[in-house]
């Protein structure tokens, strides 16, 4: 068991603030983040946003001191977490909407293909 999950959290020791946001965003691929920014109402996005951004330097700084694929699991929510910023960050920063306005929702584009943990597998 790791420290962190002995802790009752799943993120690594001084993320757990972050902990009522892994089980919506932390998520496996980009279709999955995408599908959660876009189905997910404003107000939602933007306390994720805040929340996650207030720490970004921090957990990036955590993630980086592994390799991709050897992260232990608690890194990987965190990580998890650190890419699902970047879609919130399309929301706020730009639409100010889950969607672009006019935009096909469902959108018929997937990423199927490609390097973990954008649509593959390591």
């Amino acid at each position: 068991m790791s420290a962190a999950e002995s802790s009752g959290t799943s993120l690594p020791a001084g993320f757990e603030p972050l902990e009522t946001y892994v089980p919506y965003w932390c998520l496996d691929t980009n279709d999955a983040r995408r599908a959660a920014r876009s189905q997910a109402e404003m107000p939602e996005i933007q306390a994720f946003y805040d929340a996650i951004v207030a720490r970004a330097e921090d957990a990036i700084a955590h993630v980086e001191q592994f390799e991709l694929g050897q992260m232990p699991a608690e890194a990987e929510r965190l990580f998890k977490l650190l890419l699902a910023m970047n879609h919130a960050a399309i929301a706020v920063e730009m639409h100010g909407a889950p969607r672009a306005i006019d935009s096909n929702w469902p959108s018929a584009v997937r990423i199927s293909r490609g390097p973990w943990p954008h649509g593959g597998t390591l």
